[in-house]
């Protein structure tokens, strides 16, 4: 189903007011997603069961303490390793915050004054 104009002009002036309010945010969704590495994926919750295993066998075997400590830096690994995969590689595509232009901050309008102000301009139409 088409959008009325007056539609199209109320998302345009939102994406607007969205951007200017909030351009870190306005980026991302802008963003095309990114796509999951599966090899990591894969990599990562198997090392993860490993862990569980091995923290679950140094938790009965009082006397091997230790392997539940290593159980639990393998699970702790490969969550990292998943949410990589998941996220893509950390830093990539990203810049500073310092050569991101800053947009001029608009003042910033109530939720009221909002409502009300649309409510004005629908009244004149």
């Amino acid at each position: 189903m088409a959008l009325t104009e007056a539609e199209q002009k109320l998302l345009a002036e939102l994406e607007a007011t969205l951007t200017a309010q909030d351009p870190k945010l306005a980026s991302k969704l802008t963003q095309p997603h990114r796509r999951v590495h599966p090899s990591q994926a894969i990599g990562g919750v198997l090392g993860f069961l490993v862990g569980m295993a091995a923290l679950v066998v140094g938790i009965g075997m009082g006397a091997f303490w230790w392997i539940s400590i290593v159980g639990f830096v393998v699970m702790l690994a490969s969550v990292i390793l998943v949410m990589s995969a998941w996220n893509g590689l950390p830093g990539q595509g990203k810049t500073s915050p310092a050569a991101v232009p800053q947009a001029p901050k608009a003042p910033v309008e109530s939720m009221m004054d909002k409502l009300e102000r649309r409510w004005r301009d629908r009244q004149e139409q």
